[in-house]
């Protein structure tokens, strides 16, 4: 079974149990929205590189600093 990009929490609580509600639709407008790490760090990387703009630096240093990110975000 693949994961869902995205994942909604209801954080509306129930009781005071301690299950959370996860469902793949949001629901409610106070829904907690989470989503796949990789997929966030890649719309972030498409982000820098189409929107950094290049005054000050050359394509090698553009090049550097998204590979340099992507490893930060990724937590190496």
């Amino acid at each position: 079974m693949k994961a869902p990009e995205k994942l909604f929490v209801d954080t509306e609580d129930r009781l005071s149990d301690s299950i959370l509600y996860g469902f793949t639709e949001k629901r409610k407008d106070d829904d907690v929205e989470y989503v796949r790490k990789d997929d966030f760090i890649e719309k972030a990387v498409d982000y820098i590189a189409n929107n950094m703009r290049c005054n000050g630096y050359t394509l090698q240093t553009k090049i550097k600093f998204i590979k340099d990110f992507k490893k930060y975000m990724e937590g190496e």
